[in-house]
């Protein structure tokens, strides 16, 4: 069932470059902090009054100045004590460009998942930016079945000569290279993976995981339910994102690997509903 969410897209307007007139010494410029006030809430998903106030070396209410007009701006959402991000919708580019993007910490996530690579069985591969980096770090032997539904992963690790490879076929999708709908889906519905690899456009820890595609979102769901261990591999700028199409919860993976520009709350928030978090190293 296809599911639809109405977010407010986010958007900012410009402020005055002056110096705030109540804090004494030279004091840091007011639209830098605010920039920087709306980068902490993005990361961390939620930032508290008392902190900025200490960070920045401003008084309280300075800091509420900006929290409002930061709301006003749609930037962010005030809430007693602080403020936290305002919910956006994802947007999906082409992997082909996507892929180059955060490479160094898109790497390092691979490199930390690839720790939950078994010594033997089947393991899935789900198409994407992130998880596309874990096929050249895959150990070269013949007892482990890989099977992915991206067909530039299927094709490196065919060249690279790693185990034995397997595509589940369907539909492929031009922005992803995924093979979804009916054939992809009844192929999954027959297969089992020790674990599943698996990326992400948007993850909130209320709305869940969730993909601007009804198709993807359905295999997506199916590799899932497939998996009996699911590893979330995604960088930090995809947490307090929601897309159209949710197809699990947060307790549908049992261990995300991010980098470490991932906040603190947001990681204690994903904790809280039972699932591993793990910060790869740069």
């Amino acid at each position: 069932m296809l599911l639809l969410e109405i977010c407010g897209f986010t958007h900012t307007t410009q402020v005055g470059n002056h110096s705030d007139p109540l804090e004494g010494g030279v004091a840091m410029n007011v639209s830098a902090r605010r920039r920087e006030i709306v980068d902490l809430v993005r990361a961390a998903g939620r930032v508290e009054a008392a902190e900025l106030s200490s960070r920045f070396a401003v008084n309280a209410e300075t800091i509420r100045r900006d929290l409002s007009a930061l709301e006003a701006a749609g930037d962010l959402q005030r809430i007693h004590g602080g403020a936290v991000a305002r919910v956006t919708l994802a947007v999906e580019g082409r992997v082909s460009g996507r892929i180059a993007e955060r490479r160094d910490e898109k790497l390092a996530i691979a490199r930390a998942a690839a720790r939950e690579i078994p010594p033997f069985g089947a393991i899935f591969i789900e198409a994407g930016s992130t998880t596309g980096h874990l096929a050249r770090l895959l150990p070269d032997r013949g007892d482990l079945l890989i099977v992915t539904n991206a067909l530039q992963i299927a094709l490196e690790l065919t060249d690279l000569g790693r185990s034995t490879v397997m595509t589940i076929g369907g539909r492929v999708r031009p922005a992803s290279y995924a093979e979804v709908d009916a054939w992809a889906l009844e192929r999954l519905a027959q297969l089992r993976f020790d674990v599943a690899f698996v990326g992400a456009n948007a993850v909130d820890p209320t709305w869940g995981l969730s993909t601007p595609d009804p198709g993807e979102a359905a295999v997506k769901s199916a590799i899932l339910a497939s998996a009996q261990k699911a590893v979330l591999m995604t960088d930090h700028t995809k947490f307090g994102l929601r897309a159209a199409c949710r197809y699990g919860a947060i307790g549908d993976v049992d261990l995300i690997v991010t980098d470490r520009g991932i906040g603190s709350a947001t990681v204690d928030d994903l904790r809280a509903l039972g699932t591993e978090v793990r910060l790869a190293d740069g």
